[in-house]
Order: structure tokens, then C-alpha cells, then sequence
């Protein structure tokens, strides 16, 4: 008997010693997850195209058992795939009967479609009446998806500077009609404090290489759905809820939070809304302005008074260079004095 099985998340928290120092290299690399729901018996597999902000792509599948012998099995495709590289990680198992393999798919055409293809698992040796090769382990559907975002609803956005950030969260907050200058102050507050205006990874801040933080992630309860984006989508159950919304694989490829595209609808339609707490405008509307309260649209009371500051500065920027692009919301009070 054999099978495809998830890998455990605990093979990527503590990488077995056995492993070579090149695969303990990928392994530790962010974008290389263990990602697949048995229930729904599919692989996602996203390609590597070069983007920046994902950077590289990897997933993994246990195949479990072998041949009547004991031998362990091949792992190869029902067609050929351009581009799709299946590695075995190591030929010592990672638990009994079960050896981890590395799939990652690199098309250098712009792939804006998803390819389906199948895995199996193929006999090493010859048995009596089965050759070499022999299809041992059932279908496992694969797909591999673009690497970017290609859904609905989302912003003609692909990233920038600060200031060309800055210029798209007040083009998006029109787009999801959010037309009050102290709200669009808050949502600038906001992406400053939380990434420095650059989609960023949880345990990251800055700067592109997010591999140093990659062991503080992996001991995370809700890893692999930590934070990403502007705003820090986090758990599994918001990836669902913005991978429907848009249309898009976000729990399969949960990196996708980190582009541009995503990561701002996710920052202007989150908060607004209240998909990671109360919605801002419970706190910043026509009637009253408490940018210390509105913190528990995003994370409770965290900073709260530091972003209140930042948000009073961009909302004496918007009014001083931008004055007709927004109504004007309620006279803010003084930073760290929330209006009753």
C-alpha cells in the first residue's frame, strides 16, 4: 500500500539532521510550506516567476509506504509539466514509511492560467508482473497556479515607493468609497505603523530578507497563516474569508497577502470593515474622531496612542495637500484623548 500524506509541520520546525545542508537551505527558506488538505486531495503548487515580494515557491508531500519489499516509490507526473521540478528531500524517511518530497514549478512563460496535472507514485524496482515504473500509489490532482494574483475586485496595484503607497491607499480608499479624510489619516497610520508602507511578513520590518525570521514564524500556533500585507492578514480563517472574497487561492498560496494588489484591498476593506476586530468606522465617522480607540479595528490596544499620533499627522497632511480630495471628518481632539 501506499499514499500521498501531509507532511508534518513539525519536519519544518525541526529539520532532521540527516538532511543535507543544501535541503535544509530550502527548507528553512520562507516560501517553502507544507500545504495540502487531505480532505480536499489536491496540490496546490505556485509558480516561481521572480517576484519580489513571495520570492521563491516550494511545497511538500509525504508519500507513504512502498513496494511489498519495503522499497520506497517514485513520485513523478501523469503528463509532462513544463518547468515542474520533483525532488526527493532524503532517502532516510521522516517517519515510518513516509519520505518527503519537494515540488516546485518554474514557468518562465507569464502564466496567468492554472495547469492541472496529476502526481503518482511509481515502483523503483521489478516486481513479478510489475516492471519498473509501475503506478503503485493512486492520483494525487495537481495544479499549478500563477504567481500572482489574478482575481476580482482587486486594484490596479503592483507596488512602490512610500509615497506612491501613500498615493494608492487614498486611490483605494475612494475605489471602497471610505470618504473621510480622518478615516483615510487612520488607514496611512496604520500601513506606517504595521510595515513601513511595504508588504512585509510577520517578524519582518523593512527591508526584502525575511529568512532570519523564519524560525520565529514556524513556532507561531497559526503558522503557515501568519501575518502578511500592510495589515497583517492573520489565521487561517481570514485567508479563507479574503480567498473567497477575491477570488483567489489564498489558504493553498497563502504568500499571495503579500502582493501589492492584495495587500491593499485586504488594508483598506480590513479595517474598514472589521474583519480583524471592530470596524474603524465605529470610532472615526461623521460624528466622532477616536484614532486611540480605533486601534481594535486591527490589534486591540497595541500602540494604540503612538498610531493616534501618526494618524493626526497625516490627517494635518491630507488637509494641507490634498483639502478637496475627501469630505472632512470630525475635528480629531488631541492625540491620546479619545472623543467620548
Amino acid at each position: 500500500m501506499a499514499n500521498f500524506q501531509a507532511v508534518p509541520q513539525q519536519v519544518l520546525k525541526n529539520i532532521p539532521p540527516t538532511f543535507t545542508d543544501d535541503w535544509k537551505s530550502v527548507l528553512k527558506r520562507p516560501g517553502t510550506y507544507s500545504i495540502f488538505d487531505e480532505d480536499a486531495w489536491r496540490l496546490i503548487v505556485p509558480n516561481n516567476e521572480g517576484g519580489v515580494e513571495k520570492g521563491l515557491q516550494a511545497r511538500l508531500i509525504g508519500m507513504w509506504g512502498g513496494q511489498d519489499g519495503g522499497q520506497r516509490l517514485n513520485v513523478t507526473t501523469t503528463k509532462p509539466v513544463a518547468g515542474l521540478s520533483i525532488e526527493l528531500v532524503s532517502e532516510t524517511p521522516i517517519a515510518p514509511h513516509l519520505w518527503l518530497w519537494c515540488i516546485t514549478a518554474n514557468w518562465r512563460q507569464c502564466l496567468t492560467k492554472p495547469i492541472d496535472a496529476g502526481l503518482v507514485g511509481v515502483t523503483t524496482v521489478v516486481e513479478p508482473n510489475r516492471p519498473a515504473g509501475s503506478v503503485f500509489a493512486g492520483e494525487l490532482p495537481l495544479r499549478i497556479t500563477p504567481e500572482g494574483a489574478f482575481g476580482t475586485n482587486l486594484p490596479n496595484w503592483s507596488g512602490g515607493t512610500a509615497d506612491q503607497t501613500r498615493d494608492a491607499i487614498m486611490a483605494e480608499a475612494q475605489r471602497q468609497n471610505v470618504m473621510l479624510d480622518t478615516q483615510v489619516a487612520y488607514l496611512l497610520a496604520t500601513c506606517q505603523h504595521e510595515c513601513g508602507f511595504r508588504p512585509i511578513r510577520e517578524g519582518q520590518f523593512g527591508g526584502r530578507a525575511a529568512q532570519g525570521s523564519e524560525p520565529f514564524r514556524r513556532g507561531l500556533s497559526y503558522y503557515p497563516y501568519f501575518g502578511r500585507g500592510y495589515v497583517q492578514l492573520t489565521h487561517k480563517r481570514n485567508y479563507a474569508s479574503y480567498g473567497l472574497r477575491l477570488s483567489i487561492p489564498l489558504v493553498e498560496d497563502p504568500d499571495l497577502a503579500l502582493e501589492p494588489d492584495v495587500a491593499l484591498f485586504v488594508l483598506v476593506h480590513g479595517v474598514t470593515n472589521g474583519s480583524f476586530g471592530t470596524a474603524m468606522t465605529h470610532f472615526i465617522n461623521a460624528r466622532r474622531t477616536d484614532f486611540v480607540g480605533a486601534r481594535h479595528s486591527v490589534n486591540g490596544v497595541d500602540r494604540a496612542e503612538h498610531i493616534a499620533q501618526i494618524a493626526h499627522t497625516w490627517l494635518t497632511w491630507i488637509r494641507a495637500n490634498q483639502p478637496n480630495l475627501f469630505e472632512r471628518g470630525f475635528q480629531a481632539p488631541a492625540a491620546g484623548r479619545p472623543h467620548p
